[in-house]
C-alpha cells in the first residue's frame, strides 16, 4: 500500500547475535539527536495498513557518537514491530526519533549494580561505553541473564574490557537454559535467582551500591523485592522496564 510517510533514517548495519536476536544500526539522515546513556528511542516502519508502527528502543551505543545509533532488538513472534523489522535490510529506511526517558547513572559514588535480562542490556553497554570514552571510572557490576549462552551479546568485548582495566568493570553472565547450552560452565537461572548471592560475594549492599534494574517486569519486581528487603532506598533502585507487565507488544 503507497503511503506519503517521509522517513528520516535508514537501517546502516544488523549484526545477528543468534536467530531472532539482532544489534541493530540506525543512522538519522536528518541532524543527529543528542542524547544521555540511558535513553532511548522511538523507531517506526509503515506496516501494511499504511499507518506508522512505533517502539521505544533503548540506544546501546555511546553517546558521544552520533553518526549511528545502536539498538540490542529481539524479534518477538506475531510482534507488529519487530516483525516488519525484520523484513528489512541494511540500507532500507526508517524512522527514529528521541531521545525520551529517565533511566540514568546517579552521580552518587555508589558501585553501579547493572541487572539486565535479555536485550535490557542496551542502556547498560551506553552507559559503559559512554564513561570509558570520557575516562570516567565508574565501579560496575553487570549481571546479564539470557535463555542460552549464545544470547549472550557483547560477552567477549565485556569480558575483554573486564580483564584490560582500569575501568572497575566486572561481569557475570548467566544461562537459564544450560541444557541447551552443554559448553556453558559459568552461573545458571535467571538473573534475578543470582543477584542476592553476587551481592553478598562482592560485599554490596544499601550503604554503597545503586541497582539499576532493566528487561522484563517479572525480574524488575524481583530484585526491586529484594533490594526492598535489603533497606535500599527507593532512590537506589533505578527501573526500566521493557514492556508493561502482562504485555509484550513489540
Amino acid at each position: 500500500m503507497a503511503h506519503d510517510y517521509a522517513y528520516n533514517g535508514r537501517l546502516s548495519r544488523w549484526e545477528e547475535v543468534s536467530p531472532g536476536l539482532a544489534i541493530v544500526g540506525v543512522e538519522a539522515l536528518d541532524a543527529p539527536f543528542a542524547f544521555d546513556p540511558g535513553q532511548y528511542a522511538t523507531l517506526g516502519l509503515v506496516g501494511a495498513s499504511g499507518k506508522l508502527v512505533q517502539r521505544p528502543m533503548s540506544i546501546s551505543s555511546p553517546a558521544d557518537d552520533t553518526s549511528e545509533y545502536e539498538f540490542f532488538i529481539r524479534l518477538v513472534e506475531g510482534g507488529a514491530f519487530t516483525t516488519l523489522l525484520w523484513e528489512r535490510k541494511v540500507g532500507d529506511p526508517i524512522n527514529i526519533k528521541g531521545p525520551k526517558g529517565k533511566f540514568l547513572l546517579q552521580d552518587d559514588g555508589r558501585t553501579c549494580v547493572f541487572v539486565a535480562s535479555g536485550t535490557g542490556l542496551a542502556p547498560f553497554m551506553s552507559m559503559i561505553e559512554t564513561a570509558r570514552g570520557r575516562g570516567v571510572s565508574r565501579d560496575v557490576v553487570l549481571l546479564h541473564g539470557v535463555s542460552h549462552e549464545h544470547d549472550l551479546a557483547w560477552r567477549a568485548h565485556l569480558e575483554a574490557f573486564e580483564a584490560s582495566g582500569p575501568f572497575p568493570l566486572r561481569y557475570i553472565g548467566t544461562v537459564s537454559r544450560p541444557q541447551h547450552s552443554p559448553g556453558w560452565a559459568g552461573r545458571t537461572g535467571r538473573v534475578e535467582s543470582i543477584t542476592a548471592p553476587v551481592l553478598d560475594e562482592l560485599g554490596l549492599h544499601a550503604a554503597n551500591a545503586t541497582i539499576y534494574l532493566c528487561g522484563n517486569p517479572d525480574m524488575i519486581s524481583a530484585v526491586d523485592d529484594l533490594a526492598t528487603e535489603r533497606g535500599f532506598s527507593p532512590e537506589q533502585v533505578r527501573r526500566e522496564l521493557y514492556w508493561p507487565k502482562g504485555r509484550q507488544h513489540r
